[in-house]
């Protein structure tokens, strides 16, 4: 018996699925390539010039390696990343349980404006405004020296302290907003079970609702951790450049020397932390697709 195979119709005037397919892909491969791919392909090309012009060398990431300046900067941003996102998840959390599970739902839209509304403005503009607020001759200063007495100093601008503070304040809207995602599909019976068989808020919290709301937890870290460790307005103007980051000396190299391929270095690096850092993501979504 010969099988034969059935050939899909594709009426006079139309096209076929694939050649739709293709026709909405092709743009944004385009803009992928032109603003993506090229740019950071030169990056990275531009990266193996030597100081001299020549090329291709691994000078550049030789003498970033031998040089504790900026191996201590690198540590430095991924260490004001990682504080970011372990204070930011510290408050995220319960934050999104509340707007999850104890808040209305006619009030649950307003208090989400509230935490995003703040998040409108310029990222460099929040951190000049927290400038003002937290240094010594500032609001929370005055009303200590007036609750207290006397002039208060609180010594906390210009700090690791406070870049961390500052980039946690994006982190805990971020990771809010991912958790609070998931946390509303969780299905309310799951906790009701959970009361029914004498188990606590914190015992449904930690068996039923962390275990669930992880994925949207992962992503809303990652993404925090990637837009702080390349972050430049907040360690500039809460923690006064005084430790540089590996992002400001990417500027300053800029600014000083104009050494297009060192800067060009310190750009792959953080590219490379980037890759890095997304790793949970693609670990989550193949997860995912083996419990499917």
């Amino acid at each position: 018996m010969v099988a034969f195979r059935k050939q899909k119709r594709v009426l006079p005037g139309k096209t076929s699925p694939i050649a739709n397919l293709w026709q909405g892909i092709l743009p944004a491969l385009v803009l992928m390539g032109a603003f993506f791919i090229v740019p950071i392909g030169y990056m990275v090309g531009l990266s193996f010039i030597g100081p001299e012009g020549d090329g291709p060398t691994l000078a550049n990431y030789g003498t970033f390696f031998a040089n504790d300046r900026f191996t201590d900067a690198l540590g430095r941003s991924l260490l004001l990343a990682s504080a970011a996102v372990a204070v930011a998840s510290v408050f995220a959390y319960p934050l999104a349980y509340f707007l999850t599970f104890v808040v209305s739902t006619k009030r649950r839209m307003a208090l989400l404006f509230i935490l995003i509304a703040p998040f409108w403005t310029s990222f460099t503009i929040r951190a000049f405004s927290w400038q003002l607020v937290l240094s010594d001759s500032g609001v929370v200063a005055y009303w200590l020296g007036k609750i207290f007495g006397g002039s208060v100093s609180l010594g906390f601008l210009y700090t690791m302290a406070a870049s961390v503070f500052g980039l946690a304040l994006f982190g805990v809207m971020l990771i809010t907003l991912m958790v609070f995602s998931v946390m509303a599909t969780i299905d309310g019976r799951l906790l009701e079970a959970n009361r029914d068989l004498g188990g606590s808020e914190m015992r449904g919290f930690v068996e039923i609702v962390l275990p669930l709301s992880l994925p949207g937890w992962i992503v809303g870290a990652v993404l925090t951790f990637i837009i702080c460790v390349g972050d430049y307005a907040v360690p500039t103007l809460l923690g006064g450049g005084f430790k540089p980051v590996l992002a400001q000396l990417m500027l300053s190299t800029l600014k000083g020397t104009y050494d297009l391929s060192m800067a060009a270095t310190f750009a792959v690096i953080l590219v490379f932390v980037v890759l890095v850092a997304a790793l949970p993501l693609s670990l989550l979504r193949r997860q995912t697709r083996l419990l499917q």
